[in-house]
């Protein structure tokens, strides 16, 4: 990951921090809450070029939530994994 340490950043995730991050010239916004009905809720939106809610999971653990995110081909067809190196940790 660069500006960034992908371990600290994956537990930033875990812990449902609101992240920004950049992948092929696209900027990604995650975050995790709990819901007023007590579930937890983890999503990833796309922020530029356009605004869109890309993906959500609702009522999984922190730890589920984030096994699942990591393995969705949700940037480009791929995974979080896949792209790590090239993604770049924003701070605003």
């Amino acid at each position: 990951m660069k500006n960034g340490n992908i371990n600290e950043f994956i537990d930033k995730l875990w812990s449902g921090e609101e992240l920004i991050y950049t992948y092929n010239g696209k900027k990604y916004f995650s975050q995790g809450y709990i819901l007023d009905d007590g579930r937890y809720r983890f999503e990833l939106q796309q922020w530029e070029p356009e605004g869109n809610l890309l993906w959500k999971v609702e009522g999984l653990s922190n730890q589920e939530s984030l096994e699942k995110f990591l393995k969705e081909p949700l940037f480009d067809g791929k995974t979080f994994w896949e792209i790590e190196k090239d993604a770049e940790w924003v701070d605003e």
